[in-house]
């Protein structure tokens, strides 16, 4: 997240820069400035982390569950399933698991349901319980749920795909938005100069700047939804 921070500051910055050019008021780029950072840090970043967060423990999931059955099934160790579950864990469920080393493999597994929170994965204890009970082929037990796994991690990446290429989009048509008024400011120098003093002119680039961010508010809003739904799954 500290680097979505800091891009967001650099961004905020230049547009801030550009607001200084096309008004040559240091005031203005200032004001720009803060309320650019302002909106961030108090309206959208939240958002933003709780949807990375959310990306981040559905990928781990998909892979805890994965590797955890497929190990069961070749080796029947509920200790290298699990180790091998968190292979490529993330830092954040790496801290999880470093407090509850004391627990008994089968409690950590339950344990992890608070982490995850998801439906495959109230699903998959369901599977290791009823393995537990009746015994049989694990792989065979959770055939339904690694279907589901699979769908949900395909759809989450079709999804951030697409978003990411809206960004991109979104990105391109600002960037030369706010390229054409700083063109203007230097293509027109003299006749800028005079529409510059006009205090009508300031309101309408400043309204510009806050076009632009009510733009990037409702972008942000469909960017950090997550379209993606678990289906539920009968054992």
């Amino acid at each position: 997240m500290k680097k979505v921070d800091l891009i967001y500051i650099i961004g905020s910055l230049l547009i801030a820069f550009t607001g200084y050019l096309t008004t040559s008021i240091i005031y203005i780029a200032i004001g720009i400035f803060v309320i650019y950072v302002l909106y961030y840090f108090v309206l959208i970043r939240k958002r933003i982390k709780k949807y990375f967060k959310r990306i981040e423990v559905c990928h781990s999931c998909y892979h805890f569950v994965n590797s955890f059955i497929i190990t069961m099934s070749v080796k029947e160790s509920y200790e290298e399933a699990y180790q091998n579950g968190l292979r490529l864990a993330p830092k954040s469920l790496l801290s999880e698991t470093s407090e509850i080393e004391n627990m008994t493999i089968l409690e950590r597994i339950s344990f992890l349901r608070s982490y995850f929170n998801l439906a495959i994965y109230k699903m998959f204890l369901n599977i290791i319980a009823l393995y537990q009970d009746q015994g049989g082929s694990i792989l065979k037990m959770s055939d339904s749920l690694l279907r589901e796994c699979t769908r949900v991690e395909k759809s989450i990446k079709e999804s951030s795909s697409i978003s990411n290429r809206h960004l991109a989009e979104f990105g391109v048509l600002w960037i030369l938005s706010f390229f054409i008024l700083v063109f203007l400011r230097f293509a027109l120098r003299q006749f800028y100069q005079q529409m510059i003093s006009s205090v009508s002119v300031i309101v309408f680039i400043a309204g510009f700047y806050l076009i632009f961010l009510i733009s990037l508010h409702l972008f942000l809003l469909r960017y950090t939804l997550m379209p993606v739904k678990e289906d539920v799954i009968d054992v």
